[in-house]
């Protein structure tokens, strides 16, 4: 096949772009085709060897990056710090049990869930003062014979987060810190980036699925004129 690097790099950049639903990865693909481009129109084989660059999957070295840097210019002295940090606390966000007992956490709940939302604590407090006498049996009494007796116990599972997450810092995040784990913003975001990071992966290593990108496509823009047309 005469397909040159650029021709594929382009293709599986706009692919990404408008097969993915996280605005950060169509930004990032969209504007690396673009750079790409830009870079073509000017010297040719240095975009051709730049894309082949792209597409191979080899991981890079502290030397690189922080050669790259230094040669722009820019000031490192604060990224070992900064990049121990964040791995430091994302492996303590896995590794640190749930340690509470209900009384305390009940108590911690509260006072943060009237910090930072007064209105919702004011209304929960009445919600909870017209619930019936029963309401401890109501609630948390079944037959051993309903599927909520099989449910798992609250003790299993780290206590909820009521601070307002920070979606600009990973690191002080408040929600984070009173949960003692990420929060559930940052823990469905790094998911996410998970899952998209794979998919980008298999997108630049996978003729395959590059292929069964197209063909969707394909067939989507199909369907979508039989659908004008009709």
């Amino acid at each position: 096949m005469g397909t040159t690097q650029l021709t594929r790099l382009r293709t599986r950049m706009l692919a990404t772009a408008y097969s993915n639903a996280d605005i950060w990865t169509q930004r990032t693909a969209f504007l690396t085709d673009q750079a790409v481009v830009a870079l073509a129109r000017r010297d040719p084989a240095a975009a051709e060897a730049l894309a082949a660059l792209l597409l191979t999957p080899e991981i890079l070295h502290d030397t690189q990056i922080l050669g790259a840097a230094v040669e722009a210019g820019i000031d490192t002295s604060a990224w070992e710090e900064r990049r121990e940090k964040t791995r430091t606390y994302a492996r303590e966000a896995y590794e640190l049990p749930p340690q509470f007992d209900p009384a305390t956490e009940a108590k911690r709940i509260w006072a943060s869930l009237y910090d930072h939302y007064p209105q919702i604590a004011a209304d929960l407090a009445v919600f909870l003062r017209d619930l019936p006498p029963t309401w401890h049996e109501d609630l948390f009494t079944s037959s051993p014979h309903s599927p909520a007796a099989t449910r798992r116990t609250v003790l299993e599972l780290p206590g909820p987060e009521t601070a307002p997450y920070d979606p600009l810092d990973w690191e002080d995040c408040p929600a984070c810190a009173e949960a003692q784990d990420q929060c559930r913003y940052h823990r469905g975001v790094f998911d996410g980036m998970e899952y998209q990071r794979a998919l980008i992966k298999t997108a630049l290593t996978d003729h395959l699925a590059i292929d069964q990108l197209q063909q969707r496509h394909t067939a989507r823009t199909a369907a979508a004129d039989t659908s004008t047309s009709s």
